[in-house]
């Protein structure tokens, strides 16, 4: 295309910027904002001159490297660096460069067609180049909607799903009925546990509200989504260790009788099911403390003790209704509208992961453990850090650093695993740290901006929840592995029969006579 059909003969306005020793220019129409260079959050496996989002006044905006997008050499972050922000069909993008320069005026007809090569930038980029007046330099005219293009890959979704094993699979449902599903937390030196039915979702600690008049073990009141909540520090309640606030401290939240309650926790161990037979009744011994209890789950042969704590005790009905009389009026005005906020929400897991935080809906979790023994599988991917026994089940086991291809890093006592149901096949994920459990507003999930998806990986983000100060990025675990690599991971959980071992060749027996060389 000549460069006529590209540019009018008219004027127009360009704003320039630098990469290295060259200069660049933009048309201004595409140009939205120019800012400095923002928090960024990372997004595994996005095209590789991806730096990763970040938020722009509640908007999603996905960032461009653009010195990496030209193949140029990726240089230290300097006060001088900006992001550009461009308009791509709609959808604004983010160009960081070294520095921006000016507006410059020039005539269309000043315009000339780009060289074949400049210093080893894709020249199918520039829509031309124009020369700037008083220097012995050319500014190039760069095509954003090139720059900001990325094939798109139509890829099947789903996974490989065995027929076999249907007998075993049947099994397996009917043992579900025969469990309960806990999470576990700690408070001093012991392990408590409460069914999963029972829990709405668990934060970290946060900024807590003193209210006047109610019993010690009563930190105060949040506002969790605009409804207040009593929060209940169960360290105190039980007399059990001290009121030190550290960074594993979380509060889980529990619904007393349509009453959302806090209860502050040393540290959340893990989701998990435990074999209804292993639950017993708490020994009479135990006096006033086993009244709290609704029962004991005795693990691994005995070795560990999970305390199933009856919620109906943990505060009394004088405390909350003391609560309630804090904010009577604000009470009555949110409740109208509460039924309709829980439709309108998601429940997700968020995790750590090479410190960016990543969410899955709790319907794709089944379970959180902690890190047990694995089990290396010969020949596996590269991805697969081997198999783990569940409960007699032979779970594979994913390291998510290494199927996103990050830096390694050893596993720690914040390690955790979370399990995931997918397509009737359990497989495990190897994540830093599980955070909380947390309920978002459908309106703050936003999608996922095009550019973060390239034809060598599954789409496998599910949107981004744009919180006030932090961004989640939604994974769909059924699509974090391609179709092919699905059935690799099912052929490890269910191994076919192992070949017939063929006899070792009879020697014959040598006679007597024989003679050896």
């Amino acid at each position: 295309m000549s460069v006529e059909g590209v540019f009018s003969s008219g004027e127009m306005q360009l704003v320039t910027f630098a990469l290295g020793q060259e200069i660049f220019g933009i048309d201004i129409m595409n140009v939205q904002e120019i800012i400095r260079i923002p928090s960024i959050t990372m997004v595994p496996q996005a095209a590789h001159y991806v730096q990763g989002v970040t938020n722009l006044r509640g908007q999603i905006l996905p960032v461009i490297d653009t010195r990496i997008r030209f193949g140029m050499d990726k240089i230290a972050s300097d006060v001088s660096n900006r992001v550009i922000v461009v308009d791509v069909n709609g959808k604004n993008i983010g160009l960081s460069v070294d520095s921006v320069s000016e507006v410059l005026r020039i005539e269309g007809d000043h315009i000339e067609p780009a060289p074949a090569a400049v210093s080893g930038v894709d020249a199918s980029s520039i829509a031309g180049v124009v020369k700037l007046s008083g220097e012995q330099k050319l500014a190039m005219i760069l095509d954003v909607a090139k720059i900001c293009s990325i094939e798109q890959a139509s890829v099947k979704s789903g996974v490989a799903a065995a027929k076999s094993g249907q007998d075993l699979d049947n099994r397996k449902e009917a043992r579900k009925l025969e469990e309960v599903q806990l999470v576990s937390f700690q408070l001093g030196n012991e392990e408590f546990g409460l069914e999963i039915e029972s829990v709405r979702e668990i934060i970290r600690y946060p900024d807590i509200v003193k209210v006047p008049n109610v019993s010690p073990y009563i930190k105060g009141i949040i506002s969790l989504r605009d409804t207040l909540m009593p929060i209940v520090d169960m360290r105190v309640k039980l007399n059990m260790g001290n009121e030190e606030v550290t960074p594993s401290t979380r509060v889980v939240v529990v619904d007393l009788g349509g009453i959302l309650v806090g209860l502050i926790v040393d540290k959340v161990y893990e989701v998990t099911r435990v074999p209804k037979d292993t639950i017993f009744a708490p020994p009479q011994a135990i006096g006033e403390g086993g009244e709290r209890l609704k029962g004991i789950a005795r693990l691994d042969g005995g070795k560990r003790i999970i305390m199933l704590m009856d919620l109906q005790d943990i505060i009394s009905s004088e405390d909350l209704n003391n609560l309630e009389q804090q904010d009577n009026s604000n009470a009555i005005d949110e409740n109208d509208n509460n039924y309709d906020e829980e439709i309108d929400e998601e429940q997700m897991v968020v995790f750590r992961l090479a410190g960016e935080q990543f969410g899955v809906r709790i319907t794709q979790v089944q379970e959180i453990n902690r890190l047990s023994k694995i089990t290396k599988v010969p020949r596996a991917p590269g991805y697969v850090e081997g198999v783990v026994n569940l409960r007699g089940d032979v779970i594979p086991v994913i390291d998510l650093r290494k199927r996103f291809e990050l830096e390694r890093k050893e596993y720690t006592e914040f390690t955790r695993i979370i399990v995931s149901d997918i397509n009737k096949k359990k497989v495990g994920l190897i994540v830093d740290e599980v955070l909380e459990v947390l309920r978002v507003p459908r309106k703050l999930l936003e999608d996922t901006p095009d550019i973060l998806q390239d034809k060598q990986v599954q789409k496998f983000m599910d949107g981004i929840a744009n919180l006030e100060k932090r961004m989640i990025m939604m994974l769909n675990l059924e699509n974090v592995l391609l179709e092919k690599e699905w059935q690799k991971i099912a052929q490890i959980s269910n191994p076919g029969p192992e070949p017939a071992k063929s006899s070792p060749p009879k020697l014959k027996k040598q006679g007597k006579g024989t003679k050896h060389d």
